[in-house]
């Protein structure tokens, strides 16, 4: 996941370059919120995976940011995350990262598309295991 949201943009601008052009200097979100997108995502929430389903946002947590020679810098979710068990079938291709568990609400972080489209059907759960969302900045 490589894409960031409009608002951390302009966040991290701000804080790389020590610049707030009259708004507040930006503060990290206190914890961060995996949710699914039905189609790709383009921001946070866009075409969230409905509450009611028997989805809700999971916590994210990170380990510290890796780098090798030549590679990019990269994060990895440290704690397994499981989705569902679905009240009916959906057809998941992205997910997302944003400040708050409520759906359809608070900031996005971060948004990209899953590198399979997964389809749980009613009864089935989808699990991001540990160290399976990998967050890179390019």
């Amino acid at each position: 996941m490589a894409n960031l949201c409009t608002s951390m943009q302009k966040s991290l601008l701000d804080w790389m370059l020590g610049t707030t052009a009259g708004t507040a200097a930006p503060t990290r979100p206190v914890a961060q919120y995996c949710g699914l997108a039905l189609g790709a995502p383009t921001s946070a929430a866009s075409s969230e995976v409905a509450g009611g389903s028997g989805y809700t946002r999971q916590a994210a947590t990170f380990g510290a940011a890796v780098t090798t020679t030549g590679n990019v810098g990269s994060a990895s979710n440290n704690i397994a995350m499981t989705f569902g068990p679905f009240s009916s079938s959906a057809v998941i291709s992205g997910l997302f990262l944003a400040d708050t568990v409520s759906s359809a609400a608070g900031t996005g972080l971060m948004f990209g598309n899953l590198s399979t489209v997964r389809t749980p059907l009613a009864g089935d759960s989808l699990v991001l295991a540990i160290g399976a969302l990998s967050v890179t900045i390019s």
